[in-house]
């Protein structure tokens, strides 16, 4: 559970239901729960804990209700009418609800590494392994910013248009402003050499 002021988030693993599970092979599952255990560790880190109340506080965040983040295990479906787009989060007012979805990986990239770049130190990762966790961990922090910034919008009357482009502007001047602290945070999750860097990169 994490909490900040103004409003009280608790986090999990989402349990996806049978007919889910039934879709992917075994070396996929085994991937995306290494993948999800290690987004729900990082963002119950007291620094990510700490970043997100100095979020809450700043924008004047509240809500009267607990939001129940869920860390979602397999990417989300292609929205139908829009293919092209990859949904990465979203945010429920009626639920209370915020979803975090994995990034679309390959499933030969996926067969390839396996859950060793979960596991490993990160000395012992390659440039390739550290860059993929790296996108990983930004996708998660940045997805977890925007949509806790639409918790401050819920009860405004604002277009939907206009909504996200307020939330995507907020969104990347918190990433560059953490850009630094992130480093630190992601180093921190892995058993290392303190110089050694997988690299946040701002949004």
């Amino acid at each position: 559970m994490s909490s900040v002021s103004q409003i009280r988030i608790r986090a999990r693993l989402a349990k996806p239901p049978d007919y889910v599970l039934a879709k992917f092979p075994c070396y996929e599952k085994e991937f995306f729960h290494a993948y999800a255990n290690f987004i729900l560790k990082l963002i119950l880190s007291s620094d990510i804990r700490e970043l997100l109340s100095a979020l809450v506080s700043a924008e004047g965040i509240r809500s009267d209700r607990s939001i129940d983040l869920r860390v979602m295990i397999f990417p989300a479906k292609q929205l139908r009418r829009q293919p092209s787009r990859i949904l990465y989060g979203s945010y429920s007012h009626t639920l209370a609800q915020i979803s975090l979805y994995p990034q679309r990986i390959s499933k030969d990239r996926i067969r390839r590494e396996g859950t060793d770049p979960f596991r490993s130190s990160l000395n012992q990762l390659s440039i390739a392994q550290r860059k993929l966790m790296g996108e990983i961990a930004t996708a998660a922090i940045s997805t977890l910013i925007h949509e806790v910034l639409h918790v401050k919008f819920q009860q405004r009357s604002l277009a939907r248009y206009v909504e996200e482009g307020m939330v995507q502007r907020l969104e990347k001047t918190y990433m560059r402003q953490w850009a630094g602290r992130l480093d630190e945070v992601l180093r921190s999750q892995f058993t290392t050499h303190p110089d050694m860097a997988v690299g946040f990169s701002g949004a």
